[in-house]
């Protein structure tokens, strides 16, 4: 799902605040531009999560390198 906040940028519900910056991390050391934000309970159809936000045109990239990270992703385009 593209994030409504700012064009063109796409988000990967997490969940703790603690694996959305691994998942920053790993999205950083692959070249891809990555930011960690609270997501709404909108985007999460529960309570409080974190989620990475990066550009749509690196979607691919992003799930693929936070899948080889072992990062678990809950929500929002990932």
């Amino acid at each position: 799902m593209q994030n409504q906040g700012t064009p063109g940028t796409c988000n990967a519900v997490i969940g703790s605040v603690t694996q959305a910056m691994r998942a920053q991390r790993l999205l950083v050391g692959g070249k891809v531009m990555a930011r960690v934000i609270k997501a709404s309970p909108k985007e999460t159809g529960r309570g409080c999560a974190y989620a990475v936000t990066y550009p749509c045109q690196q979607a691919d990239e992003a799930r693929e390198l936070l899948r080889r990270g072992g990062i678990r992703i809950r929500g929002g385009d990932g």
